[in-house]
C-alpha cells in the first residue's frame, strides 16, 4: 500500500501544471524581443562592417595645421630611384640647361594667392596683396624648400650663373646672391639658410619607409637598397595647385597695408 502512495506522489509532482494565461503571454512578449533586439544587433554590426570596409584611410600624415592647398592633397605609390648607374633622374645628371630647367620647372608657380577666408584659418598670418582686396600672399614651403636645394646644387658649380629670368623664381633668389666677377654666388648666409631648411624638413617629415639591404651577385655582399616603394603626397596636383593661383610676379611688399 505504501508502494502504491509513492508511486501515486510521483506521477502528482510531473502532472503539467495548470496554464496562466496573463503570465504565458509576459513570457511571449519578453521572447519577442529579446529576438528583435537580436536581430537589430546583427542589423547594427552588418551595417558597422560594411561601412568600416568602404572607408577610407586616414590621411598618411595628417596636417597639424591648416593650409589652403589641402584640398590637393593625395598619395599615392612611388619608387624611388638610386642616383647610379642607369637609374639617374634628369635632376641627378651633370648640369646643361635641360636639367636647370627641369629645376626650375620643380618651383616655378612658387607664389601663391589665397582668398581672405581661407588665409584666416591659417595658423600663421600672412600678407594682402596690394591691388586685389580679400586675397593674400602665400608659398607653399615645398616650393621653397625644392628652390634651396636648387641653390646649392648650383652652388656646386661655381662660374654657373644662378636662374634668374623667371619671375617667381627671380623674387626668392634676387636678395640672396652676389656678384663674383664673373660669376654669381650664392651668398654664405642664404646658403646656410637653405641648408637649415632642408633640414629641418626632412626631419619634420621624417620618412619612416624601410630602406633595406639585399643580395648583390656582383658585389658578393647585401648592399643597401633606398630604391623602394614610399607613400607620397601627389606632387604634380600640389604643382597643379599652385600653378592655378600662380601671382607671377610678387606683389609690392613695400606698402603698409592696413589690415
Amino acid at each position: 500500500m505504501l508502494s502504491l502512495v509513492l508511486l501515486w506522489r510521483r506521477t502528482q509532482k510531473y502532472e503539467v501544471l495548470p496554464t496562466n494565461t496573463a503570465a504565458s503571454r509576459i513570457f511571449e512578449v519578453k521572447d519577442a524581443c529579446l529576438i528583435a533586439l537580436l536581430v537589430l544587433s546583427l542589423l547594427l554590426n552588418a551595417i558597422l562592417g560594411i561601412g568600416w570596409a568602404f572607408t577610407p584611410l586616414p590621411q598618411q600624415f595628417p596636417e597639424a595645421s591648416y593650409s589652403p592647398a589641402q584640398q590637393a592633397i593625395e598619395y599615392k605609390q612611388l619608387k624611388f630611384h638610386r642616383g647610379l648607374a642607369d637609374d639617374i633622374p634628369i635632376y641627378e645628371r651633370r648640369r646643361s640647361p635641360e636639367v636647370d630647367a627641369a629645376w626650375e620647372e620643380l618651383y616655378a608657380y612658387a607664389a601663391s594667392r589665397t582668398s581672405h577666408s581661407e588665409a584666416v584659418k591659417m595658423a600663421n598670418k600672412t600678407w594682402p596683396i596690394l591691388g586685389e582686396p580679400g586675397n593674400y600672399v602665400i608659398a607653399l614651403d615645398v616650393f621653397h624648400q625644392l628652390h634651396c636645394l636648387d641653390m646649392i646644387r648650383q652652388e656646386l658649380f661655381p662660374g654657373k650663373l644662378l636662374l634668374l629670368h623667371n619671375p617667381d623664381i627671380s623674387a626668392l633668389t634676387s636678395s640672396a646672391v652676389a656678384s663674383h666677377g664673373n660669376e654669381t654666388r650664392l651668398s654664405r648666409t642664404h646658403l646656410r639658410h637653405c641648408i637649415g631648411a632642408i633640414r629641418q624638413a626632412l626631419q619634420c617629415y621624417a620618412d619612416t619607409t624601410p630602406v633595406v639591404w639585399q643580395w648583390d651577385a656582383h658585389f658578393q655582399e647585401a648592399i643597401q637598397r633606398d630604391d623602394v616603394v614610399h607613400t607620397c603626397r601627389d606632387f604634380g596636383r600640389i604643382q597643379e595647385w599652385a600653378k592655378e593661383r600662380s601671382m607671377g610676379l610678387l606683389p609690392d611688399l613695400s606698402v603698409y597695408i592696413q589690415g
